[in-house]
């Protein structure tokens, strides 16, 4: 029988928590200690209340020494965490009288004990109340300190990278439609067709699978133009300049090394405009 009551008792203390750390936390309108322990807490909290003690009894709970702390503090003069067999007192010492909260955290991990000067209509209800022994409520829910600040930062970050990225959109488009508009310097970008009773095509000369070099008469002149990815105009002569095939390609030839400038710029901006798509995309 003697061993079995021993056992019983080891028992009990293997599925009790055991406090590790303590901290205190001084605000102007609070005090704040906070308690973790080594397993989730799930003992019960109840509190007894004095002239100027209020005394928490924290059932399940293991703690192997005496801690002894002054506060300066208008809320809070002193706190004695006590071991009592199988559970701790907390003892919080104060002048005035205190209203006392205790919240754990989700994972069950910390408990939170927040003191507070208590108003006048609260201590009636406390004095008048039957018994002295209550329990505090106790809610499962992450403090407000230690969440709310997060969320709200998480929040306003990711709204701030979402207006960064619409703001690079925005002007990466206004950009590309100013250079389009910069090189239609024969048409409008409105029509984006070529008015046929009022220009004629003389030649035609592919360069790639993307731009070809071609001859207009317009209004009684000639405009040798790189047309594809973009409009360029290479030379613009008279009426009688250029007569025939063999006069087209040796202007053509003369245009040789700026056709191949303007090929090189149209291949670094297409480059550009693809790292530019990727970014949009991420």
């Amino acid at each position: 029988m003697r061993k079995i009551f021993i056992l019983l008792v080891l028992l009990s203390f293997s599925f009790s928590a055991n406090l590790l750390t303590h901290n205190v936390y001084e605000r102007s309108d609070r005090v704040d200690i906070m308690l973790s322990f080594d397993s989730p807490y799930e003992g019960k909290i109840s509190q007894k209340r004095g002239s100027n003690i209020t005394t928490l009894t924290l059932s399940d709970l293991t703690y192997d020494r005496l801690i002894e702390k002054n506060i300066n503090s208008n809320i809070l003069q002193a706190i004695t965490i006590e071991p009592n067999k199988d559970s701790i007192n907390v003892i919080l010492k104060s002048e005035n009288s205190i209203g006392v909260i205790a919240s754990k955290t989700v994972d069950g991990f910390g408990l939170r004990i927040r003191t507070k000067p208590t108003t006048k209509s609260s201590q009636r209800q406390i004095n008048t109340q039957k018994s002295n022994n209550a329990k505090i409520p106790l809610s499962t829910k992450p403090s407000e300190d230690l969440v709310d600040g997060r969320y709200l930062s998480v929040i306003f970050l990711l709204t701030i990278m979402v207006i960064f990225m619409f703001w690079i959109k925005k002007r990466v488009i206004k950009k590309n439609i100013q250079i389009k508009d910069e090189k239609s310097w024969l048409f409008k970008s409105e029509t984006k067709t070529l008015p046929s009773n009022e220009v004629n095509i003389l030649h035609k000369k592919q360069i790639d699978n993307n731009n070809s070099v071609i001859l207009l008469e317009f209004d009684d002149k000639k405009y040798l133009v790189m047309t594809g990815n973009s409009n360029v105009l290479l030379e613009k002569f008279s009426k009688g300049d250029i007569k025939d095939d063999s006069d087209f390609e040796k202007a053509f030839e003369d245009n040789r090394k700026k056709l191949d400038e303007y090929l090189k710029i149209q291949k670094q901006e297409e480059a550009q405009n693809d790292y530019r798509s990727k970014l949009e995309r991420y």
